[in-house]
């Protein structure tokens, strides 16, 4: 039995694996192309400028269609779409939007500067959200559910949009994690009310920070582009000075700048050809490690829609897990438990309920007048299972020698930690 570099023995790698960044390691020359010609045209501004190329209504136009949604709109980063869709949800004080425990914390973050409560839902085994616990947590407050599709994984969309239509509720998808993903053939972000992407340099399709919505409805579309843009929605001009518009509001900016969309367009040229190379890669890893007794991959609602941004599989105590983790890591295997292992709700920001001001609205706000509580036990199988995950990131230029050495680590580590001789002794 090889020893384990935990151990002091050799690790299956001198160096470690391929960087993760799906969309950053295929920047290329197309991104440079569009890049330098906007600077060439000096008209850095989406709306005007002394040679405007108009990158971002291109980007939005072509996204649309990529995603099979009739509008999108371009932001400057992932939680701004959220946040903008919330706002075009009408998303505000008083109101409870539904988001799974196992997320990033931009989901929350976004709720509570809508000045809405998040209500945590319970994860299944896709690490999605639980349709089942999603119906126990639904009140007369709640306003949206936001499902999150995990990691490239596509939740259970038809169990809950039909709760969703029973109870009249709109639902956000937030795909940050997941561009290009499918479920049952249509593509992640087109199934909700709207849906939200994000560009930012770890996501699938990359322009260092971005986001994008999109939507089916137009009034949805045209709340967006006003949320997304002091309250407005622009003549051909770009102008806004002196327009009135009798349905305009008080909002913020989010615009994004033509060199994002630059980026983002040739990105999105690349994006079918990522996913399938991470959907290969990830197949050829699980398909080398079908064997192993002890643990069971994640669950996959759809197998052909999962964008195989990731390998992941539970073993049988949170103990087992972290060990194997580290272990592997050791052999130069790039492995982490998602989020330290840890629901969302378990980061002090949010046990806490602290904001930016010491009143500490919406929580303390009597639009809402509830007691809101977080804390250990909120979520008790969305808690245990996550940690027993193990992560294994599977980068979008992984060659065959890579995808040998990520099976024939697990097979080490798996025989080095919990084979009946390791045991034994």
């Amino acid at each position: 039995m090889e020893n384990l570099a935990i151990y002091g023995g050799r690790p299956v790698r001198s160096r470690p694996l391929p960087p993760d960044f799906p969309g950053g390691m295929w920047i290329g020359d197309k991104e440079k192309k569009y890049a330098i010609e906007v600077l060439n045209s000096k008209s850095l501004y989406r709306y005007y400028g002394p040679e405007p190329l108009g990158m971002v209504k291109k980007l939005e136009k072509e996204f649309a269609r990529k995603i099979g949604a009739k509008y999108a709109l371009c932001v400057s980063s992932g939680s701004a779409a959220l946040k903008v869709a919330l706002a075009a949800l009408g998303v505000g004080p008083g109101d409870e939007v539904l988001v799974p425990a196992v997320t990033f914390l931009a989901c929350v973050g976004t709720v509570v500067t809508s000045r809405a409560i998040p209500i945590f839902v319970e994860v299944d085994k896709s690490l999605n959200m639980d349709p089942q616990d999603l119906k126990k947590k639904i009140t007369g407050r709640t306003k949206a559910i936001m499902v999150v599709h995990l990691q490239g994984v596509p939740a259970k969309m038809d169990e809950i949009m039909a709760i969703a239509r029973e109870k009249k509720i709109r639902v956000l998808e937030d795909c940050a994690q997941a561009c290009g993903a499918s479920y049952k053939g249509a593509r992640v972000g087109s199934i909700g009310d709207i849906g939200t992407f994000s560009l930012q340099f770890n996501k699938m399709i990359t322009s260092g920070e971005g986001g994008v919505i999109v939507t089916n409805n137009r009034a949805l579309y045209e709340r967006a582009i006003r949320a997304h843009d002091h309250g407005v929605i622009r003549p051909e001009s770009g102008a806004i000075l002196g327009v009135y518009q009798k349905d305009a509001f008080l909002a913020e900016n989010y615009r994004m700048s033509e060199l994002a969309g630059a980026v983002a367009r040739a990105q999105l040229e690349k994006l079918d050809d990522i996913i399938r190379t991470l959907r290969r890669r990830s197949r050829e890893i699980k398909k080398g490690i079908p064997s192993i007794k002890d643990f069971d991959f994640r669950e996959i609602p759809d197998e052909k829609g999962d964008a195989g941004v990731a390998v992941v599989f539970y073993l049988q105590s949170a103990r087992k897990a972290r060990l194997f983790v580290k272990a592997l890591v050791a052999e130069n295997i790039g492995a982490y438990q998602l989020y330290g292992g840890d629901p969302v709700y378990f980061y002090p920001q949010v046990l806490t309920k602290r904001t930016v001001t010491a009143e500490s609205c919406p929580f303390s706000c009597p639009f809402y007048g509830k007691k809101v509580t977080y804390g250990k036990g909120l979520c008790p199988f969305s808690e245990e299972i996550l940690k027993r995950s193990v992560w294994i990131p599977v980068s979008s230029i992984l060659t065959d020698r890579d995808v040998k050495d990520i099976v024939r680590a697990v097979y080490k580590v798996h025989r080095g930690l919990f084979s009946k001789s390791r045991r034994q002794k």
